[in-house]
């Protein structure tokens, strides 16, 4: 076998070029290290594998060398999960929990603000039912999305060992049903007959073709712990924007529709435009345009709920 110390000084370029035949004579150059140098590894680069977040800039920017740089790199084979590109953070996977939390904890917060300032209440009437809004709503989000997130990996779960099963005593049939099942997706008999053949080598790849393939199941089974954290990163969520509306209001100030509420409606514009914002970054698209529907749906909420903070009034003061 070849080893570095087959070049010395005295190699002729010949030489070198029968070694490496595919190389240009001038890209081939070795070094020797001199008596007593220390010899240096290179350490471990952070980009010498793929990296979704430098993916995503690429197709945002449309940078097509960037794209095929970015997937000319080896796999992260240390990354746990279904996707081989490695994620720079865990804030993508709670992209859900994080807008539906915090759009529904600063639109229904904002939202009774805009009544209550509609009815003529005063800061302290808002503090009072804003904030026991703001936390009962938390924890009523947080332990839905907690429980529904259960139901669904105990769904996945069991799904998962029906196909085992089937697997096992009939993988004849499983492998027949998923030829069918491609070629009704547009492949040739032969395309899917060799497909599924490959698949169908290692029972535990097969499976996990049938759970996306068959039955449209992508969850995590190997953490049990992602519904639980699914549920408080929603409940953070609520509250840290449901606060938005209720912040200028500390201040023991305000009443009715005066110049309080009219902060209140700035900061919590801050609050929806910041929103709008995040969910752009998590989810790649454009930043200003996801802000912009977030401010205009929640102005369309609070509007409405001040507009019946406002007509209720009328109602019960008989009109005047």
């Amino acid at each position: 076998a070849f080893q570095p110390s087959t070049f010395t000084s005295t190699t002729t370029p010949q030489q070198k070029q029968r070694c490496f035949p595919h190389l240009e004579m001038s890209t081939v150059h070795v070094t020797e290290p001199t008596a007593g140098e220390p010899q240096h590894q290179t350490p471990p680069r952070d980009d010498d594998a793929k990296d979704a977040e430098r993916a995503r800039s690429a197709f945002a920017t449309g940078d097509v060398e960037a794209s095929r740089r970015e997937h000319a790199l080896p796999v992260d084979h240390h990354h746990q999960g279904p996707l081989a590109e490695r994620h720079s953070g865990s804030a993508s996977d709670y992209v859900k929990s994080i807008v539906f939390g915090g759009l529904d904890g600063i639109t229904t917060t904002f939202a009774i603000v805009s009544a209550a300032a509609g009815a003529g209440e005063s800061w302290k009437i808002i503090l009072i039912f804003g904030f026991a809004n703001c936390i009962a709503d938390a924890f009523s989000m947080g332990f839905g999305e907690t429980v529904s997130g259960m139901a669904e990996l105990d769904f996945a779960r069991s799904e998962r060992e029906r196909e085992n099963w089937e697997v096992e005593n009939n993988k004849e049939g499983e492998v027949r049903e998923m030829e069918e099942l491609f070629e009704a997706r547009g492949f040739s008999e032969v395309e899917s007959k060799t497909l599924v053949d490959i698949f169908a080598k290692d029972n535990k790849r097969f499976v996990d073709v049938m759970m996306i393939e068959e039955l449209g199941l992508l969850v995590n089974l190997e953490d049990p712990w992602v519904p639980l954290k699914q549920g408080l990163v929603m409940f953070t969520a609520f509250i840290a924007f449901g606060i938005f509306p209720l912040l200028c209001y500390l201040s023991g100030k305000g009443q009715g529709t005066d110049y309080m509420f009219g902060i209140s409606c700035g900061v919590t514009a801050v609050g929806m435009l910041t929103l709008g914002g995040v969910k752009g970054y998590l989810t790649s698209i454009s930043i200003p345009k996801s802000a912009l529907i977030m401010l205009l749906q929640g102005s369309f909420s609070g509007g409405a709920s001040y507009a019946v903070g406002v007509i209720v009034e009328l109602i019960v003061n008989g009109g005047k």
